[in-house]
């Protein structure tokens, strides 16, 4: 059985929510590679630090966390870590990245510089 599952950018929602067909169950870690065709477990539990980020668990148990990559309110990116599975959200959409660097480069080369300072 099929199952889609939706959501918006820049929430905790993203993880639990992309538009993606999903046919397996919740795996025992996830993984870059596994992360956007599994079910996704849902989140049963969240805090907010003062920084705008965000830590919680899921109905499995897994510890997740959002966090803002740059402190600017001009820049909507924030890192997603889940098990060993960790990617990035924007504005943009979401996508993956060795570092926070280089998803900094990727969010100005698709926002134009010009529109972020």
């Amino acid at each position: 059985m099929k199952r889609w599952i939706f959501g918006t950018t820049l929430s905790l929602s993203l993880l639990f929510g992309l538009s993606a067909p999903v046919e397996a169950a919740i795996p025992a870690v996830y993984t870059n590679s596994n992360l956007f065709t599994s079910e996704q477990d849902a989140p049963i539990s969240f805090i907010q630090d003062t920084l705008g980020n965000f830590s919680g668990l899921t109905a499995t148990g897994k510890a997740f966390t959002q966090r803002a990559v740059v402190a600017d309110i001009h820049v909507r990116l924030h890192s997603f870590a889940i098990d060993q599975a960790n990617f990035y959200i924007s504005n943009f959409g979401t996508f993956l990245a060795e570092s926070d660097t280089v998803a900094l480069s990727i969010y100005l080369a698709q926002a134009g510089w010009e529109e972020v300072f």
